[in-house]
């Protein structure tokens, strides 16, 4: 069998967004910025229906008559 590497939450995470070097020399700062993304994460109430828009549609209000285009 293989050996298991065992690896922090904030390392897989670094790992994905691919700041190893970032997490080695400045961890305090890739912590803080893990806990930022969080709480923004946290901040907004998810919708009900997770195919709904986050907002309607918007379209473009015509041009009035004998302006131009």
């Amino acid at each position: 069998m293989g050996a298991t590497i065992s690896m922090t939450e904030e390392e897989i995470l670094a790992r994905a967004a691919g700041i190893t070097t970032g997490l080695k020399t400045h961890p305090r700062e890739v912590a803080e910025a893990i806990a930022s993304a969080r709480r923004m994460a946290g901040a907004f109430t998810r919708p009900a229906d997770e195919t709904a828009e986050p907002m309607p549609a918007y379209a473009a209000p015509l041009p009035a008559k004998g302006s131009r285009p």
